[in-house]
This record gives C-alpha cells, sequence and structure tokens, in this order.
C-alpha cells in the first residue's frame, strides 16, 4: 500500500533531474533603417513654402498685436489677439506634421479585426495555454526541450517524445500554478502505469506524438470488475454508444477530457492520443485543486482523482521514485 509517511529521502528524489526552460524563440530583429537615416547628420527638413509664408503672417501680426497693447486702447484686447496667434500657429505646425497620404482605411490596414494568441484550444476553464512560445514556428512549443530529452530518455527509458510532453507540462504548471509544485516524474509515471508511455498491445508512439492505432480501453461495462459508466460522448471518442472506454495514452474517460483537453502542440486538433495533450491534460487534472503535490497526502489525493489508478498509487509512486532516481545518476 501506498505509505502514509514516505522515506523523506525517496520523496525527494521523486522530483527528478531539473527541467530545463523550454528554448523561447527569438525575437524578430528591427529593420535596418533606410540609408538615408544610417548617416551622422541628420537633414533638416524644409519648410513647405506655404507654412513658411503663413508663419512671417503670423510673427507679423504678433508685432502688430505688441505695438496695439502699447496703447491704452489696445490693452483689452490684447489678449485676444494673443490667443488668435498661438491658435493659428498650433494650427500650422499640426498641418506640417500630419502625414501628407490621409487616415488609413480599414482596408489598408495591416491589423486583423480580432486579436490573435498563441494560445492552444481548450474546451474547459481548467485548461490553459502554454505560455514559452508565442511566435508562429512550425516546431511545437517543447521544441526547446529536445536536447535534453534526448540525452535523459536513455537513462529513464522512455521515448523521448514522450519525455518532452511530460517535462513540457511540468513547465506549463510551474508558471501557472507554482504552487502545485508537479514535476514530469509523476506524470511520466502515470504514462507508464496506463499505457507504457503509449506503447501498449498494437499501438506504438510516433515521433509526432501521436499513438497509432488509437488506444482504447475496456468498456466501462460494470463486468468483470469494472466500473459502470454509460456513454457520455456518443461515441466521439470511444466508438461506443452504449458505455463509456478510457481512451489514449493518458487514459482520460471522455468526460475528463472535455474538461481538461487542450492542444499542447498547436497543432490545432485536440487529441487524447496525441501524449502532447494528454500529457498537459494531466498536469492540469493533478493540480486542478492547486494543492502542494510535494507533500504525501495531497500527491496520494491527486492520483486518486483518476478512478483507475485509485488502487494503484503504490505503483505510480514507485515509477516516479525510480525515475527520479534514474534521472539523477
Amino acid at each position: 500500500m501506498w505509505p502514509e509517511r514516505p522515506d523523506l529521502a525517496a520523496w525527494a528524489i521523486l522530483d527528478g533531474v531539473t527541467t530545463p526552460e523550454p528554448t523561447r524563440e527569438p525575437e524578430t530583429p528591427p529593420a535596418a533603417p533606410p540609408s538615408g537615416e544610417q548617416s551622422g547628420k541628420q537633414s533638416v527638413p524644409k519648410v513647405r513654402p506655404a507654412v513658411a509664408a503663413a508663419g512671417r503672417k503670423v510673427a507679423e501680426g504678433g508685432r502688430t498685436a505688441m505695438g496695439a497693447a502699447r496703447r491704452p486702447q489696445g490693452r483689452l484686447i490684447a489678449g485676444g489677439l494673443f490667443v488668435t496667434a498661438i491658435v493659428t500657429a498650433v494650427v500650422l505646425v499640426a498641418v506640417w506634421l500630419a502625414p501628407s497620404g490621409g487616415v488609413p482605411t480599414a482596408q489598408e490596414s495591416s491589423a486583423s479585426a480580432g486579436p490573435t494568441s498563441a494560445a492552444p484550444s481548450s474546451t474547459g476553464e481548467a485548461s490553459f495555454s502554454p505560455t514559452p512560445t508565442t511566435s508562429s514556428s512550425p516546431l511545437p512549443p517543447n521544441s526547446g526541450l529536445t536536447e535534453w530529452a534526448d540525452k535523459l530518455a536513455v537513462k529513464v527509458e522512455i521515448p523521448p517524445v514522450a519525455l518532452r510532453a511530460y517535462a513540457y507540462a511540468e513547465y506549463v504548471l510551474t508558471n501557472r500554478k507554482p504552487a502545485c509544485n508537479l514535476h514530469w516524474t509523476t506524470i511520466a509515471a502515470i504514462g507508464k502505469i496506463e499505457t507504457n508511455h503509449g506503447r501498449v498491445g498494437a499501438s506504438t508512439l510516433g515521433p509526432d506524438g501521436r499513438v497509432l492505432p488509437p488506444i482504447v480501453g475496456p468498456a466501462l461495462d460494470g463486468k468483470a470488475g469494472r466500473a459502470k459508466v454509460t456513454d457520455t460522448d456518443a461515441g466521439a471518442l470511444d466508438n461506443d454508444r452504449a458505455w463509456d472506454h478510457s481512451v489514449g495514452p493518458l487514459q482520460f474517460l471522455p468526460a475528463a477530457w472535455r474538461t481538461f483537453a487542450v492542444d499542447a502542440d498547436g497543432d490545432g486538433i485536440v487529441d487524447p492520443n496525441d501524449i502532447d495533450d494528454a500529457a498537459l491534460a494531466t498536469a492540469t487534472k493533478l493540480c486542478e485543486a492547486n494543492k502542494d503535490l510535494s507533500q504525501a497526502a495531497n500527491w496520494n489525493a491527486a492520483i486518486k482523482t483518476f478512478p483507475d489508478l485509485s488502487a494503484k498509487v503504490q505503483q505510480v509512486f514507485d515509477a516516479a521514485n525510480t525515475y527520479g532516481q534514474k534521472s539523477r545518476t
């Protein structure tokens, strides 16, 4: 059974080796200025003839106003003359500074009608967007973890594509819910216990993170000790309109997938058989209560939120602890 107070040394090692921060896409450098702006001296713009003439008139008007102000009858209107001169000058400056092209029309604007976002799509409030990559790069958001995962995969015996998914899920949750203290080793342990990281039966995990053929568990029809869960998705995920099945490498029930589904790799598809999507959805579910998972009781409770793992908490702990130990050797 799961130890209520696990050995502290073992618990500390469960965290595993520190996950590096995914590499961000470099920002696009500003465009070089036109050749005329690269010289040491900037040319002084020439004043338009009409503006220059108007400026001389303003100056003459100002001198006239000053002369009138010196006479007793002119003192009463001096303020008005000065205001007139200032307003005229401001208008002329505005004309000079205004672009000659006029106000752009809506068709000329390069901005889109609505806000754009790199946020992945989600079907529930508990899901959220991965933040490290905001560019339109064709590379997945977790591509910055490739070198780290490739080196560690041999030690921990996890496919690199799965290891990237687990580590990226930790990265996202660390930024979104740092108090949760979730580590990739826990997500990896669930993946190991559920489907050996998407490699069960005839299914294999592809380099794109997709599991083919899709993993669909047995019908939850109440037989042979299985839970009894009638259909909740009209067979959309499990092709069964009578009973629900757990699906994907992390074995989500259709109802839970609707709540936590997220497009973690930004490919425009929310798929429980995509290990990137499934790993981030799992992390989100584990941290739903935002409890500190470095505390044994909280970790225990989080694992039990997965119905089929309630009786396998000790196995999940052992697997997570093994991954932590191997990653540090």
